[in-house]
């Protein structure tokens, strides 16, 4: 009796996270807590379940997200489909679980970081900021400006503007 009240909230978990999808902060606190209960009960299923769900809804980004930091926190895990070639199965038989990866996902909860955002590259532990190439940026810039009609000159002269 016990294990069906589990599963059905985990189930009650993945609905809240799925539907919280359109709020990437929301659905963050959702995915932490449907991570932790898998923690727990070692069945990924509701995982796969959630990326199923998301990739229904077109959601890429966010199913992207969810199979990047369960590979993430279940090392070893195995995402994929079964042998119907439709059902999606998410193996933890293998996995074990990185601590500091979890204790990095539910840190960015905590500081309300979207899943829209860099979650997955913080749960990684990919937060290393790169230097700027200013050449290349400024490149970048003059083409933007240059397809909506302003000349370098211009660009220079609202650069010189602001700065003072």
């Amino acid at each position: 009796m016990t294990n069906t009240s589990v599963v059905n909230d985990i189930k009650v978990i993945e609905n809240n996270f799925v539907t919280a999808m359109g709020s990437g902060v929301a659905a963050t606190a959702h995915l932490i807590a449907l991570i932790q209960s898998v923690v727990k009960s070692e069945q990924g299923g509701v995982l796969a379940s959630a990326i199923a769900r998301l990739n229904k809804k077109g959601d890429a980004h966010g199913s992207r997200a969810v199979r990047s930091i369960t590979a993430a926190i279940f090392v070893g895990a195995k995402i994929g489909t079964a042998k119907d070639k439709k059902t999606l199965l998410v193996s933890l038989k293998d996995a074990t679980v990185d601590v500091e990866a979890l204790g990095r996902l539910v840190a960015a909860g905590g500081e309300k970081l979207s899943i829209r955002d860099a979650l997955v590259k913080r749960v990684k532990g990919e937060t290393e900021v790169k230097e700027l190439d200013l050449v290349k940026y400024a490149e970048g810039l003059v083409k933007r400006m240059e397809k909506e009609g302003v000349t370098s000159a211009a660009l220079i002269a609202a650069i010189q503007a602001a700065a003072k």
